[in-house]
């Protein structure tokens, strides 16, 4: 099977250890691309360097709504830099997440809507965190129109999905799917995505899917989530990749 991760953050310490072997082994065993998120300067200096020796690795760059406290005119300008230069291929992830709210709420409202403008001006897609926050979040999606984008890691309401899919963005769903009852409603709205707007993704090292639980996640698990969402929509895991891959080149056309 050929398949693309759409979501990890392979730039995360914890895979200091066997970074180039996971690479090596996701590009060698069928994966067509893979988006590296970078939330930080330290992350984005890293995809530098492992672009150089991964053609195929695309590289984004946002302050996470965790971070939003700490966007400032410093972090404001390095990211226009990095747009600027071509080296991202998309500003993310970014959003809202009224969970933790390790930022205030009007902090990460202030970051959100500005990183939004600056992939508006730059004609970048964003990638899109949101948790517990759908009302806010529907509202700066619509504010900024001429964005599209990737709703990642879904786990929100289906008002919020069908505002994203009227927005022209892509749904990506993880290895929640793969879990038991309590992702239930997220493997319903699954089935009510558009196969031309599909992304899966591992957002690893987290949200490890079955039946790995309670292990480091990896970009080479995608595998799973697929396979575990062609078993919901009951068509074939090769078919239902190479949509999705067809997808992430459409979002994504060309290579950095």
């Amino acid at each position: 099977m050929n398949y693309i991760d759409s979501h990890c953050h392979i730039v995360m310490d914890s895979f200091d250890g066997d970074r180039n072997e996971i690479l090596t082994d996701y590009f060698a065993s069928g994966g067509q691309a893979m988006m590296s998120v970078a939330t930080g300067r330290d992350d984005h200096e890293l995809n530098l360097r492992l672009r150089l020796q991964w053609d195929r690795l695309c590289t984004s760059l946002g302050w996470h709504p965790h971070d939003a406290k700490d966007f400032g005119k410093s972090e404001e300008a390095y990211l226009l830099n990095a747009v600027q230069k071509n080296e991202i291929r998309a500003v993310g992830e970014i959003g809202l997440d009224y969970h933790y709210n390790l930022s205030t709420r009007a902090e990460q409202l202030r970051a959100f809507d500005r990183q939004m403008a600056i992939a508006g001006k730059a004609g970048l897609p964003v990638i899109i965190h949101t948790r517990e926050a759908d009302r806010d979040t529907t509202d700066i999606l619509s504010r900024h129109r001429k964005v599209r984008g990737i709703l990642h890691c879904y786990t929100s309401g289906r008002d919020l999905m069908e505002t994203g899919l009227k927005l022209d963005y892509f749904i990506s769903f993880s290895g929640i799917i793969t879990f038991g009852k309590a992702a239930s409603g997220i493997r319903e709205l699954l089935k009510s995505v558009p196969l031309d707007r599909l992304l899966f993704e591992t957002d690893s090292p987290y949200l490890t899917p079955v039946p790995f639980r309670g292990k480091r996640n990896d970009p080479r698990k995608v595998v799973h989530v697929i396979e575990k969402a062609a078993e919901i929509l009951e068509i074939p895991a090769e078919n239902l990749s190479e949509q999705a891959n067809r997808n992430f080149f459409h979002l994504f056309p060309g290579r950095n």
